[in-house]
């Protein structure tokens, strides 16, 4: 009879295991469905963020390469409005510049003429 006890307490005890890992098991699974699903999201989100890094990268590129032309255009605007008022055929003209700095030092004489000094 003491065989027959113990023999009854060990199945007792292997079923409350067996329960007890079946509940485990399911929580286990549950909280693996839900870091799954998290770690999906996020992979959605990241992908969609390289993309858009990537294309923001490019956007960049393509209004340094904008900026550049129309430094370029600047430049050589500049330089052909400096230019049209020299009868002169050098790109520099010696007395255009000499003439820029008197115009330069007259607007600072009235300047501080009209202030006072």
């Amino acid at each position: 009879m003491c065989l027959m006890a113990k023999e009854e307490d060990d199945a007792s005890n292997v079923s409350s295991c067996i329960s007890l890992n079946a509940e485990n098991y399911s929580q286990l699974l549950q909280v693996f469905k839900e870091t799954h699903e998290k770690a999906n999201r996020l992979a959605l989100l990241n992908n969609r963020l390289k993309w858009l890094n990537n294309w923001l990268e490019n956007r960049v590129k393509a209004l340094e390469k904008v900026l550049e032309n129309s430094k370029t255009d600047f430049e050589n605007l500049e330089m052909l409005y400096k230019n049209s008022f020299c009868k002169c055929d050098s790109l520099v003209c010696e007395n255009c510049e000499s003439l820029e700095k008197k115009v330069h030092y007259l607007v600072k004489t009235v300047d501080k003429l009209l202030k006072g000094k």
